[in-house]
């Protein structure tokens, strides 16, 4: 396992110079890819991944996401991944599932959403299965109980 240390690394992006520093001197961009990194050390056959790419920029955004298809490619691993970023579970998950307030509403793949809910975005899907409006949700910020998971 010490042996893959630094190759996991570098396959998230996480710089070799930086490797000793503490993490709480890391940017939360960088402690996301060492957390990652931590968990595939074990190849996990389910991985949870919470929010893996908020507070990252671009480019280690899309050096996560590259890292995940990988996994999914590569790996006998199911992934579950919470996420608030639509357009992300659209391109990462085979399905994706909507909770409201703790519900399960749908889970499927995003296309066929769209279409159950005759819908053009998997944002429209999300309102149309929620009961909700944009604009209802939009003033709502605080209401942070609808998920979307892939």
């Amino acid at each position: 396992t010490k042996d893959l240390i630094p190759e996991i690394l570098e396959r998230v992006g996480f710089p070799r110079d930086r490797r000793d520093e503490p993490m709480e001197n890391l940017s939360r961009g960088m402690q996301q890819k060492v957390a990652l990194a931590r968990a595939l050390l074990t190849s996990p056959v389910l991985l949870l991944l919470d929010e893996p790419t908020t507070g990252l920029d671009p480019r280690s955004k899309l050096e996560v996401q590259d890292f995940i298809r990988e996994i999914r490619t590569n790996h006998d691993s199911t992934i579950l991944l919470c996420t608030h970023d639509l357009a992300e579970a659209e391109t990462l998950a085979e399905r994706v599932g909507i909770l409201d307030r703790g519900r399960l509403l749908a889970l499927e793949p995003a296309d066929d959403l769209k279409r159950r809910y005759g819908c053009g975005t998997l944002e429209e899907a999300f309102f149309s299965a929620t009961g909700r409006e944009f604009e209802a949700e939009a003033d709502d910020d605080d209401d942070d109980d609808r998920e979307v998971f892939a």
